[in-house]
């Protein structure tokens, strides 16, 4: 199967109808993450400490900033997937989720009759150069609504969501503000740790109690946004976009993008000048979208 996305953006969010290209490494996302497979190799998903096979009837939920990855054994050829990132202000207003509370108490999701028979006319949507951008996003917030109704009402009565941290130690505060302020550098963590007064093990362990992943990964979690939001609204080049973050070779950052999203920046890009997108006026009012070509 040929690696190739679909995207498609709005308020909650993006979605991405994707023909992984090959194995993920484990990484991170801001947003809460919902996976579900719908043709060729499944694979299996290690999400947090739990390794998952996807099939059919099941979504996998991912919550924000919780590692995962994604492998295929060898002469599988990865399959198509259907994957939404719900961006944490949309799901908190919407669902009157606490700030720091989980979305998902565990990633498996059963989906129920009308959320199956479902997903094939989304896909299809999505798959469309004639469908209305409104309606679009009206049967995905639909959708993602469902989900997150099934996660609930699944959750344990003995198990609340988990709250915000009391307080975030001030030198991880430290540390995440130099990682956003330098994400077009070469990171040295032990420079990291010495600047905000710890050792380095002291450090990753201290990070990865506060932030739920490591250093490492919330780091190249920064360094694939910044590559999106390149790759979605400049004209930069490969290689130009490869040296803004650091990277000594298009074909080093090319790799890189590729693990952390399962297909090249080439497919990404084009996809993302494809998609469909809500159109705005110059005061900022939405406008009737079309679809892009």
């Amino acid at each position: 199967m040929t690696e190739s996305i679909r995207l498609f953006r709005g308020p909650f969010g993006h979605v991405s109808l994707l023909n992984v290209g090959g194995n993920l490494v484990t990484h991170a996302h801001p947003e809460a993450h919902i996976v579900i497979w719908l043709a060729g190799a499944p694979g299996r998903m290690t999400v947090g400490e739990r390794t998952i096979r996807p099939e059919r009837g099941v979504a996998i939920g991912i919550n924000s900033f919780e590692p995962h990855n994604h492998v295929f054994s060898e002469g599988e050829v990865p399959g198509q997937f259907l994957a939404f990132y719900i961006d944490m202000d949309w799901l908190r207003s919407r669902r009157g989720l606490p700030m720091g509370a989980d979305a998902f108490h565990c990633p498996d999701i059963p989906l129920d009759g009308w959320m199956a028979a479902n997903i094939e006319a989304l896909t299809a949507r999505l798959m469309s150069i004639d469908e209305d951008y409104g309606l679009i996003a009206y049967e995905l917030e639909r959708f993602i609504d469902h989900v997150l109704d099934t996660a609930e009402a699944t959750r344990p009565k003995n198990r609340a969501c988990r709250g915000a941290l009391t307080g975030r130690d001030y030198r991880i505060r430290k540390a995440i503000a130099l990682m956003e302020a330098n994400v077009g550098e070469r990171i040295c963590f032990d420079q990291v740790a010495r600047s905000v007064g710890l050792s380095r093990p002291h450090f990753f362990a201290r990070f990865k109690e506060q932030m739920g992943v490591t250093p490492n990964v919330y780091w190249n979690t920064l360094r694939i946004a910044e590559a999106l939001r390149c790759l979605q609204s400049t004209d930069e080049t490969l290689i130009t976009v490869a040296c803004h973050l650091g990277f000594s070779t298009q074909g080093n950052f090319s790799r890189f993008f590729r693990e952390h999203t399962g297909v090249p920046p080439t497919v990404y890009r084009s996809a993302a000048n494809e998609g469909p997108r809500p159109l705005t006026d110059d005061a900022g009012r939405r406008l009737p979208a079309v679809y892009c070509r």
